[in-house]
């Protein structure tokens, strides 16, 4: 049978699947939002907890007339022994956040059934949900993998997967050694790398992956197209940069809530930052999942007391009833050098502030990125999940950032096994805050960068384009379905 004009023009019905954890949700969602920007048809499937996030983050889309929507699906906090509305987030230690995994194992059948009635064109699901490869498969779609990493990590976790890869050699796991294998040659330690059961994981995934339609990323080419295509070569595989998603956020209200509401109102916050000089304040965050230590915020404290620099430090984990001097020094902030926000801060709106000097992170994929589009500069504190890779690219390959001098990677319940000492966070500060001809050089790296991420999703732009193109190619498979 024929393919009408009418039917290849018709919108796609795309299903898009976020992991739950805010640097997998939002972006997702956003990506989400770009689609239907494009008049496609995108539903949204998460939790009943997470579908508020969700719904802030695709508020401007929907308000705009495009059609996206949510569909949650309750999670089964009593068959897994977990408590109503507990998330990943608040896990304290590996049992809690295997239950959860758990949980979310269990809503697989209620996701495909939901899936089987809508019958869409396309799947769009985050990497943590390896099964919709084979259910979309069943259906006859495609499964396109989001992945919130950097090519980068992927593209380095192909290149220890050569046999003869030195990391198999070295006699410690602090020895450095040189990966050849790439577009640059990147220095490693095997304590830098992920632990054997992280792996397994990532193993199941590049699997799933490979089954695949394509990979679709939430950067640039421009950022790490080199490192794009060894991937897309060693793997065969497509690979579509359609980012930085973020910048459907036109308003600054938009901004503000793309997530989480805040704990401070964007008034206080501009207020403060309009009172500073231009590239003078460090803000510090270390995400939505890692809360730190006593000491290891006690530490911070008495760091960013020694440099004298002004800061916003976002602290999780801590509320205006608690007791602060237990991780602050006595006096501290006295003079009113910093903004301490216990809780969620408007991100965006900080660091595209003239004021906003540098960015102590945890390099999460989000945070790097969203640094790098307001040329923000990096000081770079590793924790988790592919956040070593990500400061290896920041470092090693992009020059926009100084390291603090993390040394092992680690699980999210055991993030204080090592406490870093005040006097490394100190000197790493003031070797970005402090000035001189080399941060200059990392500040003009990194607004460039910035400029090309503003132009990559403007029309005729790279992101723009790669999203046309996956558009297409979306549409040419379903009028090829209805062939057939």
């Amino acid at each position: 049978m024929a393919v009408t004009s009418q039917e290849s023009s018709k919108p796609l019905e795309i299903i898009v699947i976020p992991y739950i954890t805010p640097g997998h949700l939002v972006p997702l969602s956003e990506i989400g939002c770009l689609f239907a920007s494009r008049q496609e048809q995108v539903i949204i499937i998460t939790t009943t907890d997470k579908a508020p996030v969700v719904e802030n983050t695709i508020k401007q889309c929907k308000s705009s007339g495009h059609s996206i929507s949510v569909h949650a699906i309750p999670f089964p906090y009593k068959e897994v022994g977990l408590p109503e509305g507990f998330s990943l987030e608040h896990a304290k230690d590996m049992e809690s956040a295997t239950k959860y995994y758990h949980g979310l194992g269990l809503m697989q059948s209620a996701m495909q059934d939901f899936m089987r009635t809508r019958r869409p064109d396309c799947i769009i699901a985050d990497k943590f949900f390896p099964w919709t490869s084979d259910f979309a498969e069943t259906l006859n779609i495609p499964r396109i993998v989001f992945d919130p990493c950097f090519m980068f990590r992927k593209a380095l976790q192909e290149a220890l997967l050569n046999p003869n890869s030195p990391h198999l050699t070295v006699k410690s796991d602090y020895e450095p050694f040189v990966v050849t294998d790439l577009p640059h040659p990147i220095t490693v330690t095997r304590s830098k790398l992920p632990a054997n059961n992280y792996a397994m994981l990532l193993k199941l995934q590049r699997e799933a992956e490979l089954k695949s339609y394509g990979v679709v990323i939430n950067s640039m080419s421009e950022l790490e197209l080199e490192y794009s295509e060894y991937y897309a070569n060693k793997l065969g595989c497509k690979v579509f940069h359609v980012g930085p998603a973020s910048l459907i956020h036109e308003n600054v209200d938009s901004k503000v809530d793309r997530s989480h509401n805040s704990v401070v109102s964007k008034d206080q916050v501009l207020s403060w930052l309009d009172s500073k000089n231009p590239n003078s304040v460090l803000y510090i965050s270390f995400g939505s999942v890692c809360e730190l230590s006593d000491e290891q915020l006690m530490e911070i404290a008495c760091a960013l007391e020694s440099t004298n620099c002004d800061f916003i430090w976002v602290v999780r984990g801590k509320t205006d009833n608690d007791d602060d001097s237990t991780w602050q020094p006595k006096e501290f902030n006295k003079q009113g050098k910093g903004l301490i926000l216990k809780g969620w801060a408007p991100q965006l709106l900080i660091l595209q502030h003239p004021s906003a000097g540098g960015f102590l992170t945890h390099c999460g994929s989000n945070s790097v990125l969203e640094a790098v589009i307001e040329g923000v500069p990096l000081v770079t504190w590793p924790l988790i999940a592919d956040q070593f890779s990500n400061e290896m690219l920041v470092t090693q390959v992009l020059g926009i950032g100084v390291e603090v001098g993390v040394g092992d990677w680690r699980f999210f319940s055991d993030l204080d096994r090592k406490i870093i000492k005040r006097e490394k966070i100190e000197k790493a500060v003031r070797m970005l805050m402090d000035g001189g001809d080399h941060v200059e050089e990392i500040r003009k790296k990194t607004k460039e960068l910035g400029e090309k991420a503003v132009r990559a999703v403007k029309t005729g732009g790279s992101s723009h384009q790669n999203l046309t193109n996956l558009i297409r190619e979306l549409k040419q498979l379903r009028d090829n379905r209805v062939e057939q």
